[in-house]
């Protein structure tokens, strides 16, 4: 479920890449001398919206801050590139998640959103 609807499973090594869309300009991480920890996307969608991805903070190392570091560090990469609207889709279950991008200044449309998937925007 982390990923989203476009990546398939069982997860398939070779076309992952392909499917999260990754390239060297789109994907952030934090890591330390042993491994990435954290990992995020910042990607482009229609009318001026940039979109963070695929937030992902290695289970060991949560509740330490550093979702939230990832993502003020991605709406911080995407001001520096022009960008003032900046969205996110977050699964309704994921509790700590929601309540970071509520504290980030996200709020929910709607008229975007699911039963089980929230959309939320910051402009």
């Amino acid at each position: 479920m982390w990923a989203g609807p476009c990546v398939k499973f069982p997860l398939r090594i070779e076309k992952l890449s392909k499917d999260i869309r990754f390239s060297d300009d789109n994907s952030y991480c934090y890591r330390d001398d042993e491994s990435i920890f954290a990992f995020g996307q910042l990607l482009t969608k229609e009318n001026g919206w940039l979109h963070l991805a695929r937030i992902i903070v290695d289970p060991a190392k949560r509740g330490k801050g550093y979702g939230k570091l990832l993502c003020l560090e991605l709406i911080k990469i995407a001001i520096q590139k022009g960008y003032q609207k900046i969205s996110l889709n977050v699964y309704r279950n994921n509790a700590s998640a929601l309540k970071l991008y509520t504290n980030l200044g996200f709020r929910e449309v709607a008229e975007k959103s699911s039963e089980e998937n929230c959309h939320m925007e910051k402009t």
